[in-house]
């Protein structure tokens, strides 16, 4: 299977389909209830879906206000909406229409119905697949998915509260790996950061990680080939330690058998984590056997605004990170380095005339391999006057310009 573009929905990997009345379940291959679609005449939109997350979020795919817009605006040619708090603009609520409601519902009280099917089957006459399948569905109720979502955390020893916008590219479906915990700047805006110093995580512990995670996923692990590096600066972390774990996980994950086709690592960095590798670490993650995806927080080119940020940096140096950015983009085709600003009406006029310079400065030599995210500050309510500041921005960018909705797993 491959990741594309479409405009229609589409379902990736392996998974086993029931249909009940309107609405049509997919499993994982542990027995897990994947994605609900609606088909009824009750359900909002045909083309719109939930999907649960491996961490027991449940995110609704909405054609939305701006579908006809929206792959301009995201990239993507739907809006997920999340059942938490998120710098998504106008987020609507869907997980209060009946309609959806029903199937969250119904979907709960599945594994009863399947209890009650496996108890009064033949199997000596029905196929062993159905069997399977039953065996395991049977106890993926509510509460055990739940219990499962507090492995996953107590696995990772920390969680994983944003994942890089880049990881639109495959649907969110990324198996995390944590090798640092916390920001090396905790920025006054920030709404995702964790309570937990900066600290680095130790190869043992990585190890530990990735036995347990394997362990995890268990049969669906076919479903992934993509990883997440986190916290919010894994770049910060040793060369050897990145490599070592992008190796390591490719290699007993087994990647190379996924159902999924293109394999990608993504990460969060810095301006300091990034303007301190060296040039040969970036040569070693370009050889590596995946497309790496490395996301930098800039926020902004304006001192006035970085201080009113609390990021405790100089709009020079942030221009040296961005203008490193391209040259990377431009030499290494297996890794991407991508960039986030941020959008607010309460930020001071000089923040999108710092970026309109920079954006026609013809001094630095642009390349399309680079995307620019922009992200709404949590807390802007003039949705209209962010996004007419958007588009402001994407006609003149060279790059491609899309929003940063913030997305956990």
């Amino acid at each position: 299977g491959i990741y594309t573009k479409s405009s229609h929905p589409v379902r990736y990997g392996v998974y086993t389909e029931v249909h009940i009345g309107s609405y049509t379940f997919h499993y994982n291959l542990k027995g897990q209830i994947k994605t609900i679609i609606g088909t009824g005449n009750n359900w909002p939109h045909p083309a719109e879906w939930l999907k649960r997350t491996a961490a027991n979020n449940w995110v609704y795919y909405s054609t939305g206000r701006y579908y006809t817009g929206a792959f301009d605006l995201l990239g993507e040619y739907y809006l997920p909406c999340t059942a938490y708090p998120t710098n998504i603009l106008d987020q609507e609520n869907p997980f209060s229409r009946p309609a959806v409601q029903a199937a969250l519902d119904m979907a709960a009280g599945m594994p009863a119905s399947f209890s009650k099917l496996r108890g009064s089957v033949d199997r000596r006459t029905t196929a062993p697949d159905l069997c399977a399948f039953l065996d395991q569905a049977e106890n993926q109720n509510p509460g055990r998915l739940k219990n499962e979502a507090v492995e996953l955390h107590d696995i990772l020893g920390a969680p994983i509260t944003v994942l890089p916008p880049d990881c639109r590219l495959v649907d969110y479906d990324v198996v995390p790996i944590i090798l640092t915990e916390g920001c090396l700047y905790n920025c006054h805006f920030c709404r995702v950061k964790t309570p937990t110093p900066f600290t680095k995580r130790s190869r043992e512990n990585v190890d530990r990680q990735l036995l347990r995670l394997k362990g995890f996923f268990g049969p669906d692990l076919v479903n992934y080939n993509s990883v997440f590096f986190g916290q919010h600066d894994a770049l910060a972390a040793s060369p050897e330690l990145i490599i070592y774990t992008a190796q390591r996980a490719y290699d007993f994950l087994e990647i190379a058998g996924s159902y999924m086709q293109g394999p990608r690592l993504f990460l969060f960095g810095s301006v300091d984590s990034f303007l301190e590798k060296k040039e040969d670490f970036f040569l070693a993650l370009n050889r590596l056997p995946w497309h790496v995806h490395i996301n930098l927080g800039l926020e902004s080119f304006d001192n006035t605004t970085l201080a009113m940020l609390g990021k405790p940096l100089a709009a020079e140096k942030i221009k040296q990170t961005f203008v490193r950015s391209m040259a990377l983009n431009r030499r290494l085709p297996n890794l991407t380095v991508s960039v986030n600003f941020v959008l607010g009406e309460q930020l001071p006029a000089s923040h999108l005339a710092a970026l309109d310079r920079l954006l026609d400065d013809r001094t630095i030599p642009f390349t399309s391999r680079t995307t620019l995210y922009l992200s709404p500050l949590i807390g802007s309510k003039d949705s209209g006057l962010l996004l007419d500041q958007f588009r402001q921005i994407k006609r003149k960018s060279r790059l491609e310009t899309y929003l940063y909705l913030i997305q956990r797993l």
